[in-house]
């Protein structure tokens, strides 16, 4: 079996502890959740930075990142503007949880993506209570057959709970499954999801075919500037980032630096 079956199976085996949802007893209280969609689309020429917190990184050589807590991260970060955060919400493998959700999102005003490869309303809920903004849905896991329910009918349960939906592509033949899904954000990740490999012809060929889905960003494999320059290229209108930032020195000089057109000014 590939990454994606592999860890779809542990993570229906994760959600199964009582565990799960330790940090969460007290659901983060935010009335007014900040809008992902809206930060993206009001970051103007300069494009829109989402910002990842994470523990670990299995498509990394040496997949152990630097340890920070929620709040060491946004103190290190939030000066370089950006327009939202994500987190890892999953545990096989990758040592994130809803509690670190939760922590995030106390810890900034800006809107936190429960990042996770959501499977059933049971991580909606978790998103929830971990007080974030948005969740992310895959396309390639109803290709591959591994939701409890529909894309769509997850997408419409994530807006009923008041969560907006980030829709994530990799090949051509996902865009189809976009039909009927009411998300707010897309992104086309350079990563295959099944091999943890970055294919960035795959990607870019998604993207052009993309370009009507708006705000889209680019998703994984952003090391440096010319990374960041690659999906500008392209018409994203902003990228995340997660390993680089948290393996950089100063991680705010670093998400400066993959501004739009930065380079070509200096």
């Amino acid at each position: 079996m590939g990454f994606l079956r592999d860890i779809a199976a542990e993570i229906r085996a994760d959600i199964a502890r009582p565990q799960y949802l330790a940090g969460t007893e007290r659901p983060v209280d935010v009335p007014h959740r900040p809008s992902l969609r809206e930060k993206i689309l009001s970051a103007g020429a300069a494009g829109a930075l989402v910002v990842e917190f994470k523990r670990r990184s299995p498509g990394a050589s040496d997949p152990k990142l630097p340890s920070r807590t929620a709040e060491e991260f946004v103190r290190a970060t939030e000066s370089a503007g950006v327009a939202g955060y994500s987190c890892l919400a999953t545990g096989p493998r990758f040592e994130g949880s809803p509690r670190d959700v939760a922590q995030l999102a106390r810890a900034t005003e800006a809107p936190v993506l429960f990042k996770d490869f959501v499977l059933g309303t049971e991580q909606l809920d978790a998103a929830v209570r971990a007080g974030a903004s948005a969740v992310l849905l895959i396309a390639r896991l109803e290709a591959e057959g591994l939701l409890d329910r529909p894309l769509a009918e997850l997408a419409d349960q994530a807006h009923a709970r008041g969560l907006e939906v980030l829709l994530e592509m990799h090949a051509r033949s996902e865009l189809r499954r976009t039909a009927g899904v009411a998300a707010d954000v897309y992104g086309v990740n350079s990563r295959d999801l099944d091999t943890l490999r970055i294919e960035r012809r795959t990607a870019a060929a998604t993207i052009r075919a993309a370009k009507d889905l708006r705000p889209l960003l680019g998703l994984s494999g952003v090391e440096a500037p010319a990374d960041a320059e690659w999906f500008w290229a392209l018409g994203t209108d902003g990228i995340l980032v997660g390993t680089a930032v948290a393996r950089a020195r100063d991680p705010a000089s670093f998400l400066r630096s993959l501004r739009r057109g930065v380079r070509g000014e200096a």
